[in-house]
């Protein structure tokens, strides 16, 4: 397959099966200010940038640059030679809770030559591409931005945006992120309440009622799916608490955005934080936030706002409507991620979002079969059992150190660690994912497979 762009394509997809790239055909169209097309195979990650040089002279627009189109393809020879010469880098297949390894047309989408983050072309895609994006998040009042950056940057923005010391915060803590957001926190100076639940578990709606009646907070801050414990909070009956106390719904779904269906307009959601290098199977690098109607309202009538430029919201906000023709995004984006991203979304709505969240459960429940029939025990609760990740628990006797040695040295295969502990201190549980790449069959029976070896091994 080959596949010849020019400026920001608009892209058509037909796909024989989810994940296979085989069967795509794509018809790019092109943008006629831009002179540079990019060649991009299927065989290979490798590019070869072709400059439109009018019969081999230099283009206009890369005069001085590349001469003609044999030095471009010098160049691009030198360097493959350099990174031949490199130091090769273990690459083990992932299947950690994030990232995991994207499919190859994100891939080949990452690695095309880099263009400008404002123009009228950019402009265009970009307001096209965060007005896509509202299906993600479900939301059709309000407005997503797409920060560069983790999903600790979209964290950071939702709470630096909104918050205020004189604020206060219910911290629905079941995890290491509710941790995290509880950290996040004390460096802000905000006061909150932190109602926990055992590991495994989902905090109870009634619990979160009771706390709001002894003190009503401004926020209620929830991790949608907490992948340190493998557990997805349903949000719609804590949005309706928020909604009960007129207070804000605060999501954290880093984990979550882009595998698990979310409804802000049904769930009562008011923000909620993503990220690109979990459910949505791109590379770290891109933190998308919808940010609700409510939310926007609240932000307006902060008296004396004080929140770092490039964390806020509403600058971000200030930069789509009035340069939104040009130069929308507030910063400089990687804007061959955000073309990836783009293509992901259109995958996604294809798929739709409520079948992309049973094709991972079903890929869980594989997973799941396979391991316990091993011996290892899952103790998530079953009500609240995470569609995308899965913390299983060792056998008796066994170290989780010892599996991740076995997996990652004589497989090349890597695991998260888990959060269960023994009487001695050691870690006895991992976590699996079974979303993007991670969900493929062949990858869930290679990992049944080589958890067998080990345990035949040490059992």
């Amino acid at each position: 397959m080959m596949i010849v762009a020019a400026g920001w394509p608009s892209v058509t997809s037909t796909t024989a099966a989810h994940g296979s790239d085989s069967a795509r055909t794509h018809r790019l169209s092109s943008a006629p200010r831009l002179r540079m097309q990019v060649l991009l195979t299927a065989s290979s990650l490798r590019q070869s940038l072709l400059f439109n040089a009018r019969g081999g002279r230099p283009c206009r627009t890369h005069q001085g640059h590349c001469a003609n189109l044999s030095e471009a393809s010098v160049a691009g020879r030198e360097h493959q030679a350099r990174m031949r010469r490199a130091p090769p880098m273990n690459k083990p297949m992932l299947m950690i809770p994030g990232p995991v390894d994207p499919p190859d047309e994100v891939l080949r989408r990452c690695g095309m030559p880099v263009f400008a983050h404002y123009g009228s072309d950019f402009a265009e895609f970009y307001t096209a591409l965060v007005e896509k994006a509202r299906y993600l998040f479900g939301m059709s009042d309000g407005s997503v931005q797409i920060p560069t950056g983790s999903g600790t940057t979209a964290v950071n923005m939702m709470l630096t945006s909104l918050c205020a010391p004189d604020d206060t915060v219910l911290v629905l803590n079941n995890g290491g992120f509710g941790d995290y957001a509880e950290r996040n926190l004390r460096c802000l100076g905000i006061p909150y309440t932190s109602v926990k639940a055992e590991h495994g578990t989902a905090i109870e709606p009634e619990s979160v009622r009771e706390q709001m009646l002894r003190r009503r907070h401004e926020f209620i801050y929830v991790t949608h799916n907490e992948s340190s414990t493998a557990v997805l909070t349903p949000l719609a009956p804590m949005g309706e608490i928020a909604r009960e106390f007129d207070a804000l719904l605060l999501v954290d779904a880093v984990s979550s955005v882009g595998g698990v269906v979310i409804d802000m307009d049904g769930s009562g959601a008011d923000v909620v934080a993503g990220a690109s290098q979990k459910c949505l199977e791109l590379p770290p690098g891109l933190a998308p936030v919808a940010v609700g109607a409510r939310a926007w309202d609240y932000m307006r009538a902060m008296p004396d706002r004080r929140v770092p430029y490039v964390l806020d919201f509403m600058m971000w906000e200030w930069s789509m409507q009035a340069r939104g023709d040009w130069h929308p995004g507030l910063t400089t984006g990687p804007t061959t991620m955000l073309y990836a991203l783009d293509w992901m979304i259109d995958r996604v709505r294809e798929e739709g979002l409520k079948r992309r969240e049973e094709r991972f459960r079903a890929a869980g429940l594989r997973l799941k079969q396979g391991i316990e029939a091993l011996g290892f025990t899952v103790i998530t609760d079953p009500r609240y059992a995470s569609p995308v990740v899965t913390e299983f628990v060792l056998p008796e006797g066994m170290l989780a150190e010892d599996l991740h040695t076995h997996y990652l040295q004589e497989h090349n295969v890597m695991v998260g660690h888990g959060g269960r502990t023994n009487a001695d201190g050691e870690s006895i549980s991992i976590r699996v994912a079974h979303f993007g790449r991670a969900a493929e069959d062949a990858r869930i029976d290679l990992l049944i497979e080589i958890t067998r070896e080990f345990v035949d091994r040490h059992g």
